[in-house]
């Protein structure tokens, strides 16, 4: 039944001076470090330090302790059957699944259990869980009622399943999973990312750009909600096919016409040859091209995220521009099946780039995207922001 302590929460007002008080008394760095929240691992248990709740007139719980399970739903279903209250029914919370009831004798008691089968979970054997996690943000955003951070992504919730649509129905709904699902930093950072790569795509194609590619698709909508500002480009969705397979049976059963210069290319980006896999479905490398790079840098290898920069220079004409993020240091991925593999200093992009021969025209940090993205008209902070990411654009320079 109940295996062992698991997984303890402190609430914190300042996760910061947590952090540097914990550090001392562990000795040791957090595994996953963020502004929201601090996780150690301490033997077989987590200890997470959390921003305590926004002020309100309800007391607030200083700790939840989870209990781990092998079969969280049948543990859940008998304490029920017991009388235990329900508090927070079983949830996924990224790779983890908990639970909170309160028994009898008015006590919490939380349970956890991890997702089983990990390696069935992959990006080659199913739609990627990452990309629907993006999707939900970017449809999240698009209900927000703030007009200086509202989203414009209107086709995302199409890629949602029937419990992220619920949640998206009333506002109070949305604002717990903004707190509680996705984090409000991680929010704040799908905001900034795609106002940033919708003007870089909106100015490509004023600028006449031949051909655009997106090289890890994932849910992109910019070809369905540009689409009349594509005019005459070519554009190449690159993605695993799992995803890009879910994508193309929605956007149908959705009546979403997919334009006609839009082609589809099923790739695995561990194992197969970008370049070769354009050039057989109509890629020029002598067209000016837009490359869109975004939220795949992390989950590669340092060797792939150069070999992938250099071939952008070497298969791409003199003006082509490449946009991408990247993580400015190591952090821990909460899904296990899509773990960060890559991440590095601003000045070794930087030099990996001047390298290649791509010139950098803009290179943004967390304090630049807040003050572009996310400052509401009376200058407060709309919302805080991951601080651990960046934004690149480059152009290819040819002498």
């Amino acid at each position: 039944m109940l295996k062992s302590l698991k997984r303890i929460v402190y609430f914190v007002e300042d996760p910061e001076k947590a952090k540097e008080w914990y550090n001392q008394l562990l000795g040791k760095q957090p595994v996953f470090d963020t502004p929201f929240a601090k996780i150690y691992n301490i033997g077989d248990c987590s200890l997470s330090l959390a921003k305590s709740p926004a002020s309100s007139n309800e007391p607030c719980e200083s700790m939840h302790v989870y209990w781990e399970v092998d079969d969280i739903d049948s543990v859940f279903e008998k304490m029920v059957s017991m009388g235990a209250q329900v508090k927070s029914p079983v949830k996924q919370v990224f790779n983890i699944r908990i639970a909170q009831l309160v028994d009898p004798f008015v006590n919490v008691i939380g349970l956890t259990g991890e997702l089983k089968n990990t390696e069935n979970r992959t990006v080659e054997k199913q739609p990627s869980e990452t990309a629907q996690t993006v999707a939900f943000c970017r449809a999240l955003a698009f209900k927000d009622n703030r007009q200086e951070v509202k989203g414009p992504d209107y086709l995302a919730e199409l890629f949602l399943n029937d419990d992220a649509k619920k949640i998206l129905q009333n506002e109070d709904s949305r604002k717990w999973a903004k707190e509680n699902l996705v984090t409000s930093p991680l929010y704040s950072y799908f905001i900034a990312r795609t106002s940033f790569i919708d003007s870089i795509f909106k100015s490509a194609c004023e600028e006449n750009i031949a051909q655009i590619v997106f090289l890890g698709a994932g849910y992109d909508t910019r070809a369905y909600r540009f689409r009349d500002q594509l005019k005459n480009a070519v554009v190449f969705e690159m993605d695993i096919c799992p995803t890009q397979q879910r994508k193309t049976e929605i956007l149908k059963a959705n009546g979403i016409a997919i334009p006609d210069s839009l082609v589809f290319i099923s790739i695995n980006f561990k194992t197969d040859d970008i370049i070769e896999s354009l050039i057989k479905v109509g890629y020029d490398s002598s067209k000016k091209t837009l490359f869109i790079w975004e939220g795949v840098t992390y989950y590669l290898t340092k060797e792939a995220v150069e070999k992938t920069i250099t071939l952008i220079q070497k298969y791409s004409s003199n003006g082509s521009i490449v946009c991408f993020d990247y993580m400015s240091e190591k952090l821990e991925s909460v899904n296990p099946a899509e773990p960060f593999k890559f991440w590095a200093a601003g000045q070794e992009i930087e030099e990996l780039l001047y390298k290649n021969n791509i010139k950098i025209n803009e290179h943004i940090d967390s304090s630049e995207m807040t003050r572009r993205y996310l400052t509401l008209k009376d200058g407060t902070i709309a919302e805080n922001i991951l601080t651990s990411f960046c934004f690149v654009k480059g152009v290819v320079k040819r002498s």
